[in-house]
């Protein structure tokens, strides 16, 4: 690992774990990582006309085979175009529900979707990319889902399984956190409804699984599951309420929560209609909603614990484009604000507090600046004086020929991809840059290129990256957000 993606890692790790503090008995991480079941059990037979399980599968099999199941309020399927209770309303569908009508489902009032992308670490959804187009192509937010079979293969395992196969997430304000579907065994061959997992290794799996994605991805997943099997599979365990929490309940409402939580984010209220695959409602607003979708640090509805988040600033409100980035700047301790309360997103940042940002970015390393400044305008008892002499002794910036650093200037697109490119180690660069206003033989043509292709950059709907343009404050939220969870 490069060093400066080291100090990235730490710096992730040492200001968002706090703020979900594990519980001393899930603080193991990856122990019993291998499988539960004995090598030989045979996987599940997946693919061609058989797309594996789907939310709430065990119920929708027994409904299939007359069968009666204890479901714990998933007795009466409600099935009406009319909303049990207030909120947006949704659906989720997997590949039992191939052809789906996404016009139809939007002008029936659905606005958010969740679709089924992998199952285990042996199932990927054929159908997956054209649903979850489909939702986003409405006007839908959407989000993946993973069907977990926790016996067989770590939750760190599936985890990167499932991020590998469209359950990513980015703080667009369109994409839903990832949804861990974590509930009754449907093979079998795998044992009881918990896996043959007692309710410590249910628990260790879950923990492996949800602080890989969140390591990955920069936030936590929502969790899908009943009351009476969290009860049987989980020793009711409160131990991840801070997460998000979709419950299944199929009747006219959502009853007795798990343990944790006293409301849930997410009703899955119906697996007959109205929407196409299950019907769903999200509680509260559009506008939450949205902040759901785009919030690293979102508050679950009816967590009972108390979670310490990044600030708010008053001028980025959760429908701003950026909301996410900023958020997730200021909970890493990357952006504190003005003392007004106030972040001022479309200000332009100066070369200062961008040497600040790097600094903190990076981990606000152990670093003793020198006595004297090697910048003439940048005294010893300068605010910044630490921060700007680090980037210069990292050799991320190189300051202007007649030895001066100009603080207070707004720091340009071009210098800012120079920085990036010098903090990254300055790594090889293949192709030419995609922008039209960025030409070989530009001063900052490899960096400027580099940024594009690794997505940190995405330049202008014209084909333009306006090198000499100031980069905004909002814009460097989603630059330092991307740096850091680049592929």
């Amino acid at each position: 690992m490069r060093p400066a993606v080291a100090l990235l890692a730490l710096a992730s790790a040492s200001y968002l774990v706090p703020a979900h503090a594990v519980p001393a008995e899930l603080s193991d991480v990856g122990m019993e990582s291998r499988s539960i079941q004995q090598k030989e059990t045979p996987l599940p037979v997946t693919g061609g006309d058989n797309p594996g399980a789907q939310m709430g599968h065990v119920f929708k099999n027994a409904e299939q085979e007359g069968a009666g199941v204890e479901q714990n309020g998933l007795v009466d399927a409600v099935q009406s175009d009319l909303p049990p209770a207030p909120g947006v309303l949704g659906m989720d569908v997997s590949g039992w529900q191939p052809n789906v009508n996404w016009v139809n489902e939007y002008a029936k009032g659905a606005r958010f979707a969740y679709v089924k992308a992998s199952e285990g670490s042996y199932y990927t959804s054929d159908d997956f990319s054209s649903q979850y187009l489909g939702a986003d192509r409405v006007g839908m937010l959407r989000g993946a889902y993973h069907f977990a079979i926790p016996s067989l293969t770590s939750g760190a395992e599936q985890a990167r399984f499932f991020i590998a196969n469209g359950g990513g997430w980015s703080p667009d304000g369109r994409t839903l956190p990832g949804l861990l579907d974590i509930e009754y065994n449907p093979y079998p061959q795998l044992g009881n409804m918990c896996f043959n997992m007692s309710p410590a290794q249910m628990n260790r799996w879950i923990t492996d699984f949800t602080e890989t994605y969140r390591g990955i991805t920069g936030r936590y997943p929502a969790i899908y599951t009943t009351t009476h099997w969290w009860r049987n599979c989980t020793g009711n365990t409160e131990a991840f309420n801070f997460m998000p929490l979709h419950l299944a309940s199929y009747s006219h409402q959502p009853g007795a929560m798990p343990n944790g939580w006293v409301e849930q984010d997410i009703w899955q209220y119906s697996d007959a209609g109205p929407f196409a695959g299950d019907s769903n409602i999200f509680n509260g607003t559009m506008s939450d909603l949205r902040g759901f979708a785009a919030n690293a640090n979102y508050r679950p509805v009816g967590s009972t614990r108390p979670l310490v988040t990044g600030k708010d600033f008053i001028d980025v409100p959760p429908h701003h484009a950026f909301y996410g980035e900023v958020n997730w700047l200021s909970s890493n301790g990357i952006s504190r604000g003005w003392e007004d309360g106030t972040y001022r997103p479309t200000t332009s940042i100066t070369r200062e507090a961008m040497a600040a940002f790097m600094y903190r970015m990076a981990g606000e390393p152990n670093y003793s600046p020198p006595a004297r400044s090697r910048f003439s305008d940048v005294p010893t008892s300068h605010h910044f004086y630490k921060e700007i002499s680090w980037l210069a002794d990292q050799g991320i910036t190189r300051g202007w020929d007649d030895g001066t650093f100009r603080p207070d200037e707004s720091i340009s697109r071009e210098a800012m991809a120079a920085f990036f490119y010098r903090l990254a180690g300055e790594p090889a660069v293949v192709g030419a840059s995609p922008f039209l206003d960025v030409r070989r033989g530009d001063t900052f043509n490899r960096e400027i290129t580099w940024l594009a292709s690794t997505g940190i950059t995405r330049g202008w709907d014209d084909g333009t990256f306006r090198p000499q343009t100031p980069v905004t404050r909002e814009a460097m939220a989603a630059f330092m957000y991307r740096f850091t969870y680049r592929s």
